[in-house]
């Protein structure tokens, strides 16, 4: 056996061998007798699948460093004005750069599957998408890479879809969409189904990001939906933020999550993201947009958390690590009492590994061994603590360890 970790704790309880093999766990036993190339000893630590971020808005990262390099007028503008002149100034070489770096967070921090989203737009042109298409190529051996690409300005200028199509062709693994910006309502629908038509016709999955503003006059969730059930795109689509949902009237907030449930949508929502809101800088206090998270999943609909944002104009902060994303679900979410804290870890594990098509995932016999090992005896301590990842094992290597050490001294 090439490796095997002992007395693995199971987010059960139950401690385990678990024997890996040519990449695969082969093996979950109480005592693996035969010996291993490599045997650990995971004797207290907590052991689950690694994690899942469904959705990154990754060209956009590090943004700093390329503004730093614009003059200073540039730099004090406001940040969605500064970021125009930051995202002409994206070429592929500078895209893979940064998102190595995120790459590499992902993998220290035990991600094995990654969405990550390309602008595609007048100003960056297809940049982004051919500097993520390399960072597919290079990570492929190691995790589930998906591009998508995204018309993050919308479809008013005429060579977006023309960019989009070549994105497409190109090799993008998804279309994504953003059609509550449009104005008016008839744009919205327009961008919606253009973006449906562009999934069929190159056999692609959705996602969108809709409604991302406390304002129950937008209604692009519901045209999502819509458009899934009259194309028969049922299970193949997902929608992000989602924050118009939190403030419509209950009884048209219960038909649009009917909608999604009949819809098979997925539903991601990025709360730490959400508490820096950008439509309430002048007033207060400001309000939390988080969608009905608790209210969907009770409504049977899938829910997801991801990272959406590394140091960009819309979030200044995030280091690619989803155990510190669910941290923030569990507060925003209020998953705080009574064990409910459990209910945010298929949100960033098995639910976006089913949006993304992960193949056999999970911590099983015969699952792709893609581990990781947290400095915790359960999950909610692993929540509390921000745990060290232990151990990080993707496609059965040891690919990423990392240990805590701290030093008390105290005066008697």
């Amino acid at each position: 056996m090439h490796l095997i970790l002992r007395n693995a704790t199971l987010h059960t309880g139950y401690r385990v061998d678990i024997g890996i093999e040519d990449g695969v766990i082969t093996a979950i036993e109480p005592h693996i007798a035969a010996p291993a190339t490599t045997e650990i000893d995971a004797t207290g630590f907590l052991t689950l699948p690694a994690f899942v971020n469904g959705q990154l808005h990754a060209c956009k990262s590090f943004w700093r460093r390329l503004l730093a390099e614009l003059p200073p007028e540039v730099q004090q503008l406001p940040r969605f004005e500064a970021a125009a002149h930051v995202k002409r100034l994206s070429t592929p070489e500078n895209v893979f750069a940064r998102v190595d770096e995120v790459m590499r967070l992902a993998v220290q921090n035990g991600t094995c599957a990654i969405r990550l989203f390309a602008d595609v737009d007048a100003d960056s042109g297809l940049a982004a998408l051919d500097g993520l298409l390399q960072i597919r190529e290079k990570y492929r051996r190691w995790m589930t890479v998906q591009v998508v690409a995204f018309p993050q300005d919308g479809f008013a200028a005429p060579e977006t879809m023309r960019l989009m199509h070549k994105a497409l062709e190109r090799g993008a693994d998804v279309v994504g969409g953003i059609p509550w910006i449009e104005r008016p309502e008839a744009a919205q629908q327009r961008h919606v189904e253009a973006c449906f038509e562009l999934a069929q016709q190159y056999d692609r999955d959705l996602h969108f990001v809709c409604d991302d503003a406390a304002d129950p006059s937008l209604r692009t969730l519901e045209m999502v939906a819509r458009q899934a059930l009259a194309r028969g795109y049922e299970g193949r689509v997902s929608a992000t933020q989602c924050a118009a949902l939190a403030v419509y009237p209950d009884d048209y907030a219960a038909q649009v999550i009917d909608l999604l449930v009949a819809g098979g949508i997925t539903i991601f929502s990025n709360s730490h993201v959400a508490l820096i809101a950008t439509d309430f800088e002048d007033r207060q206090p400001w309000p939390r947009s988080i969608t009905r998270v608790r209210q969907l999943l009770d409504a049977g609909v899938p829910v997801a958390a991801a990272q959406d944002d590394i140091d960009n104009w819309f979030y200044p902060f995030g280091r690619n690590d989803m155990l510190e994303v669910a941290q923030f679900m569990a507060h925003n979410g209020r998953f705080a009492w009574n064990g409910e804290v459990d209910r945010v870890l298929p949100m960033v594990t098995s639910t976006p590994a089913q949006v993304l098509g992960v193949d056999n995932y999970g911590l099983h016999v015969g699952a792709p061994a893609n581990l990781v090992v947290l400095d915790a005896g359960g999950w909610h301590d692993a929540i509390q603590f921000q745990s060290a990842k232990r151990f990080v094992v993707l496609r059965g290597e040891v690919v990423a360890e990392s240990e805590r050490k701290q030093l008390f001294r105290l005066e008697k």
